[in-house]
């Protein structure tokens, strides 16, 4: 997000941003990384604007949400987001159970680093099934 206005910012490949500008503003935020210079402007993590910025995929078919910290805030603005999008097929993927004890009461204990990265690859192959089986039902419905 533009760190002066607040607005929501998007790049793309066609942007001109180069991807490790646009990471770095997007790891921007208050008290651990300073705002990113880009073309003049300063920016930072969207998440200060809004969790998950689902909002921003509006007119998106399918719609994938990545939320490495889902268990910490509540459902409901996601889901407004969701339904303001109106994405025929929206999958929203977080810690599962075992990914949550991993991690721990404090998300910056190193030790407790490696253990969540284990438990995040154990969910990625359950989480790459369901988006298969999705993918398949599109293909199958044209």
């Amino acid at each position: 997000m533009d760190a002066t206005t607040g607005e929501p910012v998007v790049w793309d490949r066609d942007s001109g941003v180069p991807l490790v500008h646009a990471v770095a503003a997007s790891s921007a935020f208050p008290g651990a990384a300073p705002p990113v210079a880009i073309d003049g402007r300063r920016y930072m993590d969207g998440a200060l604007r809004a969790g998950s910025n689902a909002d921003l995929a509006a007119g998106a078919r399918t719609l994938v949400v990545v939320e490495p910290m889902a268990h910490l805030f509540p459902r409901e603005p996601l889901n407004q987001q969701l339904a303001a999008v109106g994405a025929g097929t929206a999958v929203t993927i977080g810690p599962d159970p075992a990914s949550v004890r991993a991690f721990g009461s404090d998300m910056g204990d190193l030790a407790a680093w490696e253990s969540a990265y284990q438990a995040g690859l154990r969910q990625a192959g359950d989480v790459d099934a369901q988006l298969r089986s999705i993918r398949r039902a599109e293909a199958d419905a044209g």
